[in-house]
């Protein structure tokens, strides 16, 4: 697993050089069996703005449409939804179906026949600079291999500082 971390690292290196995260954030999301995942960056103006989103094909449409414009710029006041909770509390955040103060992520799970999310926190220094999210089909608990695959790119992502480009 680790390999394919430090393969999807330097992938990532590339996308924020050539600015297409398409092919990267779908190898994530085959390599973590998820169902959509998402990239953001935190500007100076209290908001995250997406870098990028991808869903499995299979997904509607319709849906991959409404969150991707939704989640186009998000308002770090926003905290019914996982990527905000995790940039403002500074560490991960875990939505289910039944998630308490996590409405819109719920709501979003059930859209993209999803039973839980995990967002992750992109630190660069100790600084809060973006977050990486993804939604899948299993109920996973923090310290499983595929959430800890996914805090240790969001940490390569860091500690290479390439939300700082943005």
């Amino acid at each position: 697993m680790q390999e394919q971390i430090d393969e999807i690292l330097t992938q990532i290196e590339q996308a924020f050089q050539e600015k297409t995260f398409a092919p990267v954030l779908d190898r994530i999301m085959d390599l973590l069996k998820g169902r959509a995942i998402g990239l953001w960056h935190c500007d100076n103006q209290g908001q995250l703005i997406q870098i990028g989103f991808r869903a499995v094909a299979e997904m509607d449409e319709q849906v991959r449409k409404q969150f991707s414009s939704f989640t186009k710029q998000v308002s770090l006041e926003n905290t019914g939804l996982g990527i905000v909770k995790a940039v403002v509390e500074r560490k991960p955040a875990i939505g289910t179906l039944q998630s308490p103060g996590l409405q819109g992520s719920s709501e979003w799970l059930k859209k993209f026949g999803a039973q839980q999310s995990y967002a992750v926190p992109i630190f660069e220094n100790d600084q809060v600079v973006g977050v990486l999210a993804i939604s899948t089909t299993c109920a996973h608990q923090i310290g499983d291999i595929e959430w800890e695959s996914l805090k240790k790119i969001a940490e390569g992502i860091g500690e290479k500082k390439y939300l700082g480009m943005f």
